[in-house]
């Protein structure tokens, strides 16, 4: 498993839940210490159960793709980092209000459809072709997302004038770099 590579892809992952959790600490009041970890929890755990759902499903699709599977692995990675890029210039700070589970649990999903499309190419993009490379995988993105979005809870509860562009912005320039270096190895 190519493991620069599968970091690269944790840490774009992770630029979305980042960038939710800094909002939702720059939102939160009362007792954030609790609310910060059930943040990182929520947005780990879809960040690593939607990678192996859309693994299954690229395994499924792979046989139909044949040899263009570089090519669908090189766009699929090309949109969703255009995708990052554009929603990088939205104001994300608009319409978070104080969280609840239900809507940390929307938030979650929302930020995980990244992870779902990326997990479609797994096999190509980091070599995780086997289901223990798999696991690999998908532990180390929903570990950077743990810790990224813990780190940026307590970010945006300090720093309440911080933007969450910047983390967004990167994640869809590493996700089309990753999706160059893919065609490239092809």
């Amino acid at each position: 498993m190519d493991v620069l590579s599968a970091l690269a892809a944790a840490l774009s992952l992770a630029a979305d839940a980042m960038a939710v959790s800094v909002c939702c600490g720059l939102k939160s009041n009362g007792s954030y210490k609790k609310t910060a970890f059930i943040t990182a929890v929520m947005l780990g755990a879809f960040q690593m159960l939607m990678p192996v759902l859309g693994w299954s499903i690229g395994r499924i699709g792979s046989g139909v793709l044949g040899s263009g599977h570089r090519i669908a692995a090189f766009l699929i990675l090309l949109l969703l980092g255009i995708k990052m890029l554009f929603d990088a210039r939205k104001d994300q700070t608009e319409g978070i209000a104080v969280i609840t589970v239900k809507e940390l649990l929307l938030l979650s999903v929302a930020t995980s459809i990244d992870a779902l499309a990326l997990g479609t190419v797994l096999p190509v993009a980091v070599n995780a072709d086997t289901p223990l490379r798999l696991a690999f995988a998908v532990i180390m993105i929903g570990a950077v997302t743990f810790v990224l979005s813990f780190g940026g809870f307590h970010f945006g509860r300090s720093f309440r004038c911080f933007r969450p562009v910047h983390a967004e912005t990167a994640g869809g320039i590493i996700l089309i770099i990753l999706g160059i270096k893919v065609l490239i190895a092809g």
